[in-house]
């Protein structure tokens, strides 16, 4: 047995006995002295009403759900995945209104998210249903303050394809349990092991063939992969043109490189102790080799500009981009799909995790089954049942199709009972990608509170000409025991992180900026330490530890 499903083997009963434990303590109250007061019709109150005549069942849940057009409202940011001005434009919303007879009127913000949802919450005025991408650490905080329902007897009544995945994954509770043993939130899953890997190092393989170069293995060899590109005209123009590793944030290359250091950007274990990378010596070694590249232009020099997959997808496309850190259908696929025809050479291959100069080498961007994203309900809803029930409908297995891909007949058809992309999705032809041409259909399985479907990722992958999974390298890579898990605050851990934080974040990003630019020197790193722990840091490790402790079950 590899590491990796070594580690997680021994992380499942972990888990489990976590559920045991954060079921023990299901009952206590969580609302503080100020909460707000919770809707007068709960779950836990309501008669369950009969079932509509004529209704179906959809895994126990039966659809439509309200005999009467019933209007809820959800709120959700605009982002990556909208298309249009409404989420009811897309072909599955509109046909799950038509199975569920319930009517969703979406509040789509077009500000930053962040900001938005902040105004949100405190608003006073909130919908039925909330999205929020960071609900495996805000679900516990707003719960606490009676904004949000607690789901558990929700759940048990009224949810039966959702209470079936917890059964039959029952280490996915301690993932959304809070401190308190409460579930404040429904959370996109991915149920297959060799989904959970997000981001990967991504390179112009056929640049690599060019020059008689091997994929890299060490931070040596992409050292010496990216000097290439930049020296020796990969791309045949007979400009110095290349730009070896792009990137939009700093996140996607410190996710590439500070694992070969022993660090990572933000939180991570070391042995059962959480850590903050900046505040790790060893971080110091990241820096200096981040600087090594962008000093000798092997990073891009508008790193800090260009900002949108518009610019590096403009960069992939005119051929001067010669690695990233980036996803596997919307980068390589759609990278792959937007070369056809343009380029007869264009190839990218996924690279290994590099190995550092210690001997480190992991692999960071995967998630646990349970994502942070999500949706939460309102205390504030008049309609707890039939909000629940609607929730329920997106992890049944007619739910989880419609989410992933879309109308039978309009976007896929069922081919020996397996549904099918059609050709109008995979090759479109309307001078979209086929990612951006099925956010017509669908909001995608990995956006929404729902099961992503594996068969997704291998029939895009199969349609942009991969014939592997380029995840399955990374198995061998995971480690689940330095991986923090998605803990929860208490209110008063809360309290002291998030102020904290915010300042910790933003003193990090500006000081590693500056200092991979060259604006600031990086010899003497001990600078920057003594500042985060002036700023608060070792606090905020200790709110961190507390909750990993509490997590782990000890």
């Amino acid at each position: 047995m590899n590491v990796a499903k070594r580690k997680l083997a021994l992380l499942l009963p972990v888990l489990t006995l976590l559920v045991t434990l954060v079921s023990a303590c299901g009952g206590s109250n969580n609302n503080g002295g100020n909460a707000a007061e919770p809707s007068a019709s709960s779950g836990a109150q309501s008669e369950t009403a009969a079932p509509v005549e004529g209704s179906r069942s959809v895994g126990g849940l039966q659809v439509p759900i309200v005999a009467d057009k019933l209007e809820l409202s959800l709120w959700s940011p605009s982002g990556g995945n909208f298309r249009g001005t409404d989420f009811n434009e897309k072909y599955s919303f509109q046909q799950m209104e038509e199975n569920t007879n319930i009517h969703i009127n979406f509040q789509h913000s077009t500000e930053a998210s962040a900001e938005a949802f902040s105004l949100l919450m405190s608003s006073g005025k909130l919908p039925d249903i909330i999205y929020n991408d960071l609900w495996g650490t805000d679900s516990g905080k707003y719960g606490a303050q009676g904004a949000l329902l607690p789901l558990e007897d929700l759940i048990d009544q009224y949810a039966p394809n959702f209470k079936k995945l917890l059964d039959d994954h029952p280490d996915i509770r301690g993932q959304i349990t809070s401190p308190e043993g409460h579930i404040y939130y429904l959370p996109n899953l991915v149920l297959d092991s060799q989904d959970l890997t997000q981001m990967f190092p991504q390179v112009r393989s056929d640049w690599v063939e060019k020059l008689g170069l091997q994929m890299p293995q060490t931070t040596e060899d992409w050292y010496k992969m990216l000097k290439a590109f930049r020296e020796q005209d990969p791309n045949g123009n007979g400009k110095k043109d290349e730009i070896p590793l792009v990137t939009v944030n700093l996140e996607n290359i410190m996710m590439l490189f500070a694992p070969a250091f022993g660090v990572e950007y933000g939180f991570f274990v070391d042995n059962g102790e959480v850590k903050f990378g900046p505040n790790d010596p060893r971080f110091k070694d990241v820096v200096a080799y981040l600087n090594r590249l962008y000093e000798e232009q092997l990073l891009d020099p508008n790193y800090l500009v260009d900002t949108t997959f518009q610019t590096l997808t403009e960069k992939v496309t005119t051929d001067v981009a010669g690695a990233w850190f980036g996803w596997s259908g919307s980068y390589m696929g759609n990278f792959t799909t937007l070369m056809e025809g343009k380029h007869d050479t264009f190839k990218i291959a996924a690279a290994i995790p590099p190995k550092g100069p210690g001997g480190d080498q992991r692999h960071v961007s995967f998630r646990w089954q349970a994502a942070a994203h999500g949706l939460a309900v309102s205390s504030k809803t008049a309609h707890p049942q039939e909000v629940m029930k609607w929730l329920d409908y997106q992890y049944s297995e007619e739910g989880i199709l419609l989410n992933n891909f879309g109308v039978e007949g309009k976007s896929y058809d069922l081919v020996n009972g397996e549904p099918v992309y059609n050709e109008e999705v995979t090759h479109p032809t309307n001078g979209l990608t086929n990612t951006q041409e099925l956010l017509n259909h669908t909001i995608g399985g990995g956006s929404w509170a729902t099961v992503a479907d594996t068969r997704y990722a291998e029939q895009i992958r199969e349609a942009n000409g991969q014939t592997e999974n380029p995840l399955e390298i990374y198995k061998d890579y995971i480690d689940f025991d330095a991986k923090l898990p998605p803990v929860q605050f208490t209110a008063e851990e809360n309290e002291i992180v998030v102020p904290l934080m915010a300042d910790i974040q933003t003193y990090v990003a500006e000081t590693i900026n500056a200092q991979i630019m060259g604006r600031q020197s990086f010899d003497d790193y001990d600078k920057v330490m003594k500042q985060l722990e002036q700023m608060g840091i070792g606090e905020v490790l200790k709110q961190y530890q507390a909750a990993y402790e509490r997590f782990k079950g000890k």
